[in-house]
C-alpha cells in the first residue's frame, strides 16, 4: 500500500482548522475566571439551609 503524500493546499486548510478549533476553546482571563467563581459561590451559599 502506497503511503499518500500531503498536498501543501490540504495541509494548509488542516492548520487553519486545528487554529479555529484552538481558538474556540479559549481560556477565560484571570479577571473572568475571578467573576465566574464569585457568582459560583453565592449561587451555593444562597442555596445553602441557614442552622
Amino acid at each position: 500500500m502506497k503511503e499518500k503524500e500531503k498536498c501543501t493546499p490540504c495541509e494548509a486548510n488542516f492548520e487553519r482548522n486545528i487554529h479555529h478549533l484552538v481558538k474556540e476553546g479559549e481560556a477565560p482571563t484571570p479577571k473572568q475566571r475571578h467573576e465566574k467563581e464569585q457568582e459560583v459561590k453565592a449561587a451555593f451559599e444562597e442555596s445553602k439551609p441557614k442552622k
